[in-house]
Order: structure tokens, then C-alpha cells, then sequence
């Protein structure tokens, strides 16, 4: 699908007097002398017929149809309405099923320039529409920030839930090992700001917006929806006569070789729930050249006997927030968990819980 530009609010103020915001079997029809968006007021007001019966809404257009965006639209469209007289309607060039949900939980009124809406007048009439495929691209959000290196910026809020400013964000990535740009952290904190997951807000007496997580849930429900294995580039398996200990300590000298190591999160379950694994030892590797030339004879490659598996990706997420002992972070472990089979999943529930549940603690104490 080609996605076209997201109009601007005046272009779907236009696109509603050219007749081009419709719901059938509802005919939406824009008043005479109807304000078409003048400074101070609503964008328009409309009428829809049914069955012998008009209704009026007062419209309120909005470009964006984020969570935040829409939220803050409903409540200005409410603002203007005056039921029975006038009856809440936003206009948005997209309306997910979700976004639906809300519209009509609120009992306000919605309709998108892709087929979707919602028409509700308490007790008298509902007309609902989804299904219909988004056709615009949203310029001010990065592609998917749950993915790849920007997913840093949102997985660091199951960390420490509350910075004092962006800046304070990156310093808490790099030091956890990640390694991602100032603009990338701002890009990223405005995302999940409109999804409502995180809150931005000055403190006082600062110019900084201070950041603070809303729903580890959610968040962890988007990164555990959107996550990608790593690319793997190479695969070697072997066996090792030394300790699990003993083996560490020689990876130690991969590490100064300047490639980075750390276990694969299926592999660093052990230290996060309870669950029976086989013997095998499985890592990631940056560079899985280097990493071998600094184990030397502690390493024979082989699959017989293979008690060790070396994947090479320079996917910095299975990196970041290593634990002592090569061990990876619970997060990666969880993710990779998630998308096991059913024992796999089962076990990523107990690493779900060791999560969220100090995060909920501590936000519920500030609260």
C-alpha cells in the first residue's frame, strides 16, 4: 500500500465541505454558516439524517490520532458540545479499532477519511465501522521505536522509571552499555508520550521535561508485540572441558579483544525463574572471530558433545543491560521466552512478574 501524506487540520475542515468525511449509511452534511475553523472555536458543525430523524455535532478536526492526541481531541470536542443541540464529533485521517473503542466508550463520535468511524447519540442511534486499512504515514514518529537500537530509549523505562530529563535517559542507556544518540532518546520519549505510556512534564524551576513511566504494562506488552529476534551473521557450536566459571573467566579475554558477549536470553533463564534447560550454553558474540582466537584451545569447535553455541549479531538490544556473568538482562530473556513454545511461555510469566511488579511498587508510592 502507498501511504499518502497526513492532511493538516484545515485540509480536513476542506475535506468536509467538499463532502469527502462520510459513514454510510449516514450522509454527513456541513451547516450553512457553519465556522469552518476559525481561531477560538470548533472546526465546524455538522448534521447527519436517519431514519426521519437530524442530528448536529460540533466538530473538532485533529491531524494526529495518537492515544494522547485523540484523548486531548475527545475531551476539546466535548468542551464544545451541547447535547441534545450538539453532539461531540472528531474528525482524524485514521481511527484503528482501538482508537474506535475509546470513542465510543466516551460516547463521542468519530470518523476517519479511510471508511472507519463510530456515530453514537446516547439511547437513539449507533453506527460503527472498522476494518478499513490506514492510508497515511505519520511524519513525527520514528517507524517502530520498539525495534532495534531505538528500542533502548523505551526498554531503559523498565529500569529506572522516572529521569529528569532526556539527558538523563541517554546517560542511563549508555551506562547499562547502549549506545544511541541524544535527538534518537527525544524522538523515541515523544512517541511514547502520545501512546500515553510515559509523561513528559517541566519541573520546577527547570526548562528540562522531566519523564516518568505510566504503564510498565503496556510498555512491556509493546515491546514483547514488536520484538524481532536478533539477525544472526554465523553460528558455531563446541564443547569446552572447563567450568561453567572457568569458561567465563576466559571470555573475559574475548572481551578485551573487542568483541562483546553475552549469554542469549533463553540461555540466562536460569537466573530468572525455574525452568528445566538442557546442558548446552548458548551466547551471543559480536564478533565471533575474534572471540574464538581469544578462547583458543579452552574451545573445540564440533557438534559432538557440543556443550556450546556462539551466535554472531551486532544487534546492540541483546547487549544492552548485561548482567554480572555474561548473564543477559531479564528483559531480553523475557522477549526471547515469549516467543518459545508453551513451556517457554509459561516460564516467560514468572520473568513478566520480576519486571513489573517492583516497577508498580515504586510508581504506586509516588502516587
Amino acid at each position: 500500500m502507498t501511504f499518502r501524506k497526513s492532511p493538516t487540520e484545515d485540509e480536513l475542515v476542506i475535506f468536509l465541505k467538499e463532502g469527502r468525511v462520510q459513514l454510510p449509511p449516514l450522509c454527513l452534511e456541513v451547516e450553512e454558516g457553519s465556522p469552518l475553523r476559525r481561531g477560538g472555536g470548533p472546526d465546524a458543525f455538522v448534521r447527519m439524517d436517519w431514519d426521519g430523524r437530524r442530528y448536529r455535532f460540533v466538530v473538532e478536526c485533529k491531524r494526529l490520532w495518537t492515544p494522547k492526541a485523540l484523548s486531548e481531541t475527545i475531551e476539546q470536542a466535548r468542551r464544545y458540545a451541547r447535547p441534545p443541540d450538539f453532539y461531540p464529533l472528531v474528525v482524524v485521517p485514521y481511527l484503528p479499532a482501538s482508537r474506535l473503542t475509546e470513542l465510543e466508550t466516551a460516547g463521542v463520535s468519530g470518523i476517519d477519511l479511510c471508511g472507519n468511524g463510530v456515530v453514537v447519540v446516547p439511547k437513539e442511534l449507533l453506527v460503527y465501522r472498522s476494518g478499513c486499512p490506514n492510508q497515511f504515514r505519520s511524519e513525527d514518529e520514528i517507524k517502530n521505536v520498539f525495534r532495534g537500537n531505538s528500542s533502548l530509549a523505551a526498554r531503559v523505562f523498565l529500569l529506572v522509571p522516572e529521569y529528569k530529563s532526556v539527558q538523563a535517559a541517554e546517560r542511563e542507556i549508555q551506562r547499562r552499555g547502549g549506545s544511541i544518540t541524544l535527538p534518537t532518546v527525544s524522538k523515541v520519549c515523544k512517541s511514547l508520550e502520545s501512546m500515553l505510556v510515559i509523561e513528559r512534564k517541566r519541573g520546577e524551576g527547570s526548562s528540562a521535561r522531566q519523564l516518568r513511566l505510566l504503564q510498565p504494562d503496556k510498555l512491556l506488552d509493546l515491546l514483547e508485540t514488536n520484538y524481532v529476534p536478533p539477525a544472526v551473521t554465523d553460528t558455531i557450536r563446541g564443547k569446552t572441558k572447563l567450568s561453567a566459571q572457568a569458561f567465563r573467566e576466559k571470555l573475559k579475554f574475548s572481551r578485551r579483544s573487542g568483541s562483546r558477549m553475552v549469554q542469549t536470553g533463553f540461555g540466562s533463564v536460569g537466573n530468572y525463574a525455574v525452568m528445566a534447560t538442557e546442558p548446552m550454553q548458548y551466547f551471543y558474540a559480536s564478533d565471533i572471530a575474534r572471540t574464538l582466537e581469544a578462547l583458543g584451545d579452552a574451545f573445540e569447535a564440533g557438534d559432538r558433545f557440543a556443550n556450546i553455541m556462539l551466535s554472531e549479531t551486532k544487534d546492540h538490544t541483546v547487549y544492552f543491560d548485561e548482567r554480572p556473568g555474561f548473564v543477559a538482562s531479564p528483559l531480553q530473556a523475557y522477549l526471547e521466552l515469549a516467543r518459545g513454545d508453551k513451556r517457554s511461555k509459561e516460564t516467560a510469566t514468572q520473568i513478566r512478574r520480576a519486571i513489573l511488579e517492583p516497577l508498580e511498587r515504586l510508581l504506586a508510592g509516588d502516587r
